[in-house]
């Protein structure tokens, strides 16, 4: 059965499409995009997370280790989903409204693309490594120096901070990052960098908190990119359009991302 679109009488119509965007953040861009599953049967990827553990030793001429190196490993097993958006219409809908089309097509994209940022920021979520600032403050530039300070990285190279507009705007107002060159705009949510990291900005980020990670941290595992079908009925004139993409987004190597939040009570 066809959809009921709201369509407009009057002769002279001047079109406005609602914003539907969550953040114009492109998270893509903060993602690996992994297609091993595109060449690969099933739906289902297991990865292995590794941990290595030893010890070094001081011997003495031809003494032998007493601990040896072992290495461990815990299988995560990820089910590949189907995204979907599907929306009808009518010829006589399209002589009515020529923009039905249009407005379906570029609402079901957006919202695709929502639901992908959603659960990019969903993935975030899940980062174990953490720091905390003072109840009832305020994190600052030593608050993000401390944070990096407990991933014990020596480079850092491709790492990034993501903040929501509350931290962002306690964050501009700091002296530290008030007096340190902000940098310039490299794309679509950065305002500056903190520590030569790039500092991003999204509404998906919850309040109070803060994310430090970089791209090898969340990865979206593509199966089958983005497609559009479309069937109709020749007798009623309905027409359906379905737009699919079948792939999984989730966090797999958190080793350079810390959450920084507000302590409990």
């Amino acid at each position: 059965m066809a959809t009921t679109h709201t369509l407009y009488e009057n002769k002279v119509l001047e079109n406005k499409i609602t914003d539907l965007v969550n953040t114009k953040l492109e998270v893509r861009s903060l993602m690996t995009m992994d297609y091993s599953l595109t060449t690969a049967a099933g739906l289902k990827k297991v990865v292995n997370k590794y941990t290595y553990t030893g010890k070094v030793e001081k011997l003495a001429k031809a003494a032998k280790n007493t601990t040896r190196g072992t290495v461990t490993f815990t299988p995560v097993e990820y089910t590949v989903n189907r995204y979907q958006q599907t929306y009808d219409y009518n010829d006589m809908d399209v002589m009515q409204d020529p923009m039905v089309v249009d407005v379906a097509s570029a609402g079901a994209a957006t919202l695709m693309a929502n639901e992908i940022k959603e659960e990019y920021f969903a993935e975030l979520a899940k980062i174990s490594n953490s720091h905390t600032y003072a109840k009832g403050s305020s994190p600052t530039y030593d608050t993000i120096v401390d944070a990096l300070a407990t991933l014990d990285q020596e480079v850092e190279d491709g790492m990034f901070i993501l903040m929501g507009n509350d931290m962002r705007a306690v964050i501009r107002k700091d002296p530290d990052y008030k007096a340190s060159r902000q940098g310039e705009i490299l794309y679509t949510g950065q305002f500056g960098t903190i520590c030569g990291l790039p500092c991003l900005f999204s509404k998906l980020v919850p309040a109070k908190t803060i994310y430090v990670t970089n791209r090898e941290a969340v990865h979206f595992l593509v199966k089958k990119e983005g497609t559009v079908e479309q069937d109709r009925d020749i007798e009623t004139k309905d027409n359906t359009v379905v737009y699919e993409r079948h792939g999984l987004v989730t966090l797999v190597d958190e080793t350079k991302s810390v959450k920084i939040t507000e302590a409990a009570a």
